[in-house]
């Protein structure tokens, strides 16, 4: 596998360090993408009333 991505890097011209360093970025990117997920708290939307102001109006998304 490893011998794999060093041929890669040298087809495409790139020093293997970099692309070792982009894919355990990546690696590590996806192991804290899945001990903390991301989920909003809360909710917008922009409205209008009959004198035409916009009104934005905030829900908070239940648990």
């Amino acid at each position: 596998m490893l011998k794999g991505i060093m041929e890669f890097a040298y087809l495409l011209g790139v020093d293997p360090f970099w692309t070792f360093l982009i894919l355990a970025l990546l690696l590590l990117l996806g192991i804290v993408k899945c001990l903390y997920p991301w989920q909003p708290r809360w909710k917008s939307k922009k409205t209008k009333d009959e004198l035409g102001n916009e009104i934005t109006i905030y829900y908070q998304i239940k648990e």
